[in-house]
């Protein structure tokens, strides 16, 4: 979704039951709302976060990685933030900064820290310890992890 106009129809037909499935380009999950609230102005965030929080399912961020593998030219790396009550309240209290948190919190209940992805790729020695510091959003910690270190949250 590039426009406030398709946005707008798009959480319309949420809010009246349809299945809606889109794209936004955002740097992750909890990036995606930050995107989707810079489509409209500031005067109506607060609407637009209500709307997030009632209707939104899930948040799905994808990159894809070179691999290392023979026969393997990429390998998706994904981030699943589901719309769990903490979620919920993390949008409706502009607080996205910190969603990254909760999905490393709750990643028991299917969600997918996209750190964590990396360092199970390579561990799968899918793709190369280089690919996944570029591909990070957060190297330094992605390095610790490595190491076995765990970092505030993860």
């Amino acid at each position: 979704m590039r426009d406030r106009h398709t946005f707008q129809a798009a959480v319309q037909a949420a809010e009246t039951g349809h299945l809606v499935c889109t794209t936004i380009h955002a740097s992750s999950a909890a990036g995606a709302i930050t995107r989707i609230l810079e489509l409209f102005p500031p005067d109506m965030h607060t609407n637009i976060r209500q709307a997030l929080a009632a209707n939104m399912k899930a948040i799905v961020f994808q990159k894809l990685v070179p691999a290392i593998k023979p026969g393997v030219d990429r390998v998706p790396v994904v981030e699943v933030m589901l719309t769990s009550p903490s979620v919920r309240k993390y949008i409706l209290e502009e607080r996205e900064n910190e969603l990254t948190q909760v999905i490393r919190s709750e990643r028991g209940t299917g969600m997918i820290d996209f750190n964590d992805m990396l360092v199970d790729l390579v561990q799968q020695e899918m793709i190369a310890s280089k690919e996944a510091y570029a591909a990070s959003p957060n190297a330094d910690e992605l390095r610790m992890r490595m190491k076995g270190i765990k970092t505030s949250g993860g």
